[in-house]
């Protein structure tokens, strides 16, 4: 590993780790003093927040598994994409279900559940995700 790598890799940590906290704390469905950082530009700019939070960590987790040769297509990577992805629809329910224009009331149970999921899962699947990518490398 090159220090370039090195470099490029822990600013993808940082990044996926900073639009980790945004997502998670996006919204206050738990408590009204925690939350919200969707509209720390603004309220005007609340709806455009919540997508490109999303996107942003998408194109982040991507290029943090492509840090180290590009992708390799495997079981163990497809299945951590497509997990991530289903941990971010989970955390993104309500601004989804907005944006379809449907009416939807989550449970304080369902946001408990979703904030502490959410975080740690996608921490895991990160990580995860650059090694299967490195590792599928390093063996061929």
């Amino acid at each position: 590993m090159t220090e370039g790598m090195s470099l490029k890799s822990e600013i993808l940590a940082l990044v996926f780790g900073v639009l980790l906290i945004l997502l998670t704390f996006g919204d206050a469905h738990l408590d009204q003093n925690v939350g919200n950082l969707d509209i720390i530009f603004g309220h005007a700019f609340w709806p455009l927040s919540d997508v490109a939070y999303a996107l942003a960590s998408v194109v982040v987790f991507l290029f943090y598994g492509r840090v180290y040769g590009g992708f390799r297509i495997n079981v163990l990577t497809v299945g951590m994409f497509l997990t991530y992805l289903v941990a971010l629809a989970l955390i993104s329910l309500d601004d989804i279900a907005a944006v379809l224009h449907i009416s939807l009331t989550l449970t304080r149970d369902y946001w408990v559940v979703a904030e502490w999921f959410y975080p740690i899962y996608s921490s895991i699947a990160f990580f995860i995700f650059r090694r299967a990518n490195q590792a599928e490398k390093i063996a061929n």
